[in-house]
């Protein structure tokens, strides 16, 4: 009987314990200057965005400049001195980490391709598509004024 306790609150402890999984990473973020991020000396790219090549000219007529490097500050701006969160979701071609990150709960990948700083990639989630639409037509970040 007493075997049986142990063995139940061993799997209740489990149970409850946030582990993080495989390959996650939590840690102070560097923007690289092609978008991607150094978290705790990993290369991580967000899943699902593209953020525009550095000589690529934004579509503004006020201030008409190279769009990448402005998507680079932007991302930068948004993760500051905060944990960057990422999950693991496998990797690209180049052997990077592919990543689904947060910053204080907020999907930056989201936040970059919605602000008008990045492009739905090719495999980019349904709502990252539709939020490029919607930055389009605002005609914001790279679509637009900044």
């Amino acid at each position: 009987m007493t075997r049986i306790r142990i063995l139940c609150a061993a799997a209740a402890i489990a149970l409850t314990s946030v582990v993080p999984a495989r390959g996650d990473l939590t840690s102070y973020a560097r923007v690289l200057d092609d978008g991607s991020l150094s978290v705790n000396g990993r290369h991580v790219r967000l899943h699902g965005v593209s953020i525009p090549p550095s000589d690529r000219i934004c579509n503004s007529t006020d201030m008409p400049g190279a769009c990448g490097p402005r998507s680079v500050l932007q991302l930068t701006r948004k993760i500051g001195s905060e944990f960057v969160h990422c999950r693991d979701l496998g990797r690209d071609d180049a052997g990077a980490m592919l990543g689904r990150c947060t910053v204080l709960g907020e999907d930056l990948g989201g936040w970059m391709v919605l602000n008008g700083w990045a492009m739905a990639g090719q495999d980019a989630p349904f709502e990252y598509v539709q939020w490029e639409r919607l930055a389009e037509s605002r005609r914001v970040g790279i679509w637009g004024q900044p």
